[in-house]
């Protein structure tokens, strides 16, 4: 009654078209974003699913469980996963995920582990991956890093997974 309607069926005459226009781009930029992020949690779910020889439920449960264990949203950690698995061996790649997996899914750290890494042990694996970048034999020392705070349950330095040196061919 009090409000004013077009003699349409789209209701009352609440906003401009281009307050609409905008309601419709931001939608359709979150839709995109979700396609992108579907993606890689779908490539990341593969990676499970092939290292584990598991089921695309089982290997959804392992992304969620890590994304929950290191407080990381699960795009992120299928991100991470993905980049690790182009750039890791599959000799290498395997055990740190079954160990990650395997965790039992507590959301801290073990009473045994320190509960964050120190600044030391981050600035080393940085230099690692400088030296890595510069000479091909540092890779082994980086993966046995990646794998030391795999083990403890430490959630890996971005930005040193992000700089992992390619596969060498």
């Amino acid at each position: 009654m009090g409000n004013t309607t077009t003699g349409d069926q789209h209701g009352p005459v609440a906003e401009e078209p281009s307050v609409r226009v905008s309601e419709l781009q931001q939608e359709l930029s979150g839709l995109r974003r979700a396609l992108r992020t579907r993606a890689t949690i779908e490539q990341a779910m593969g990676v499970l699913i092939v290292a584990h020889r598991c089921s695309p439920q089982q290997a959804f449960r392992i992304l969620v469980r890590l994304s929950q264990q290191h407080n990381v949203k699960l795009y992120k950690v299928a991100q991470i996963l993905v980049r690790l698995a182009a750039r890791v061996e599959l000799e290498h790649l395997e055990p740190l995920l079954r160990r990650a997996a395997q965790n039992n899914g507590a959301v801290g750290p073990a009473d045994d582990v320190p509960p964050e890494p120190d600044s030391e042990l981050i600035e080393s694996a940085r230099k690692l991956v400088v030296a890595a970048e510069e000479n091909g034999a540092a890779r082994r020392a980086l993966v046995a890093l990646y794998q030391d705070l795999v083990e403890r349950g430490w959630v890996p330095p971005y930005e040193v997974l992000s700089r992992l040196p390619g596969r060498s061919e």
